[in-house]
């Protein structure tokens, strides 16, 4: 039955199996026949072969066809307009899991991305032998304008590396771990509320202040830098009341900016959670804080429609814009751990029940129509 069933899985394996152009270019490959699909193994060696002197750049492009390479645009020119100039360059129409074959046999793999600006989110070194894939992060837009501008962004990423370097066009796996990233939410509306920014060191947006659901008017931001340690500073929201600012500390620490010792009314507010990655900004619809209970009473500070931003980052504009939200709600919710359980164990059950079916068997005996007949003698009680 063991054996059965992993027969099965391999069965189901090869069904799941990827093929997907492929478009090779800056180094010399063998061409195939363009009806026959590249097996994983024999293009894990040719790629092997390629990272002994160069350096692997692959773009992932996410649902990558035969047809998108027909592309053209409304003036009847192609959407790779660019690429179309490279060489020497080899084109596979089917290639099993190309992206899969080159991290099976690269023994540095490095992941970046394409922002909207067409540049890389973090500068790339070149070193040989070092596979580096790179996805599109980029605003939703017809198939055709995405393509041309993705054609535009790798040939200006290609002239930025001094060292031989083989670049691959493909499609991302559906699959990959780093492809199955999280969806940035849309920026949250500025309008309708207050805006304060001090420089281009903070930005911050709210409809609306409660504390203990009485409304608090804030008038006037000021901020205070800290030299120890220097990734921190002070920031407080002078109200009309000029004895209960609202004060708070926003700290830096390994790429995320977070908001504590936050203080109003002689309360100090619990902030936990209250972070976000310096390149986005943290959002919250309706952000209730609640303070350290005193003779077992609870003071509430709530932000309604809250957004702030602290990039850490001098090279940052002082008219900067938020950047792309960061939520406070959970992006695994009860409703989609519920969804996969439910999944899961359909799966399970459909997987118990096609062992059982293929654990059926017919029956290995039969009468001897040349010997006695069997009878069975039953008799009335």
């Amino acid at each position: 039955m063991l054996w059965k069933s992993l027969i099965a899985l391999c069965v189901i394996g090869a069904a799941l199996a990827e093929q997907t152009p492929v478009f090779l270019w800056g180094a010399n490959s063998v061409a195939k026949p363009s009806l026959k699909t590249v097996p994983q193994a024999e293009f894990a060696e040719q790629l092997a072969t390629l990272l002994e002197d160069h350096m692997v750049v692959a773009f992932e492009e996410n649902g990558l066809s035969n047809k998108d390479f027909l592309c053209s645009n409304a003036q009847s020119q192609s959407c790779y307009a660019q690429l179309q100039g490279v060489s020497p360059k080899t084109y596979y129409t089917s290639v099993e899991n190309p992206s899969e074959a080159l991290r099976s046999v690269a023994a540095k793999r490095e992941h970046n991305s394409i922002d909207a600006s067409g540049k890389l989110s973090t500068p790339a070194k070149c070193s040989v032998g070092t596979a580096l894939f790179v996805t599109f992060e980029d605003a939703a837009e017809s198939r055709q304008a995405s393509l041309e501008s993705h054609d535009a962004a790798i040939a200006a990423i290609s002239k930025q590396f001094d060292c031989k370097v083989a670049y691959l066009y493909l499609a991302a796996p559906s699959t990959a771990p780093v492809v199955q990233r999280r969806t940035r939410r849309d920026t949250a509306a500025t309008t309708g509320g207050t805006l304060w920014r001090y420089k281009n060191q903070f930005l911050m947006f709210y409809t609306a202040v409660l504390y203990n659901g009485n409304d608090v008017t804030v008038n006037n931001i000021a901020v205070t830098n800290s030299s120890n340690p220097a990734s921190q500073f002070s920031v407080q929201l002078s109200t009309t009341d000029a004895t209960k600012p609202i004060t708070f500390d926003i700290l830096y620490d390994g790429g995320y900016f977070s908001v504590s010792n936050l203080k109003y009314d002689g309360s100090t507010f619990r902030t936990t959670g209250v972070n976000a990655p310096t390149t986005f900004s943290y959002s919250c619809g309706n952000l209730t804080l609640d303070s350290v209970a005193v003779n077992n009473m609870y003071n509430t500070l709530s932000f309604k429609s809250l957004q702030l931003q602290a990039p850490f980052d001098s090279t940052y504009s002082e008219e900067f814009a938020f950047g792309d939200s960061w939520d406070c709600v959970g992006f695994v919710t009860p409703g989609i751990l519920m969804g996969l359980f439910v999944v899961a164990l359909l799966l399970v059950i459909m997987f118990v029940g096609v062992c059982w079916m293929m654990d059926i068997n017919t029956m290995d005996r039969f009468d001897d129509p040349k010997g006695k007949t069997i009878t069975i003698n039953a008799a009335a009680e």
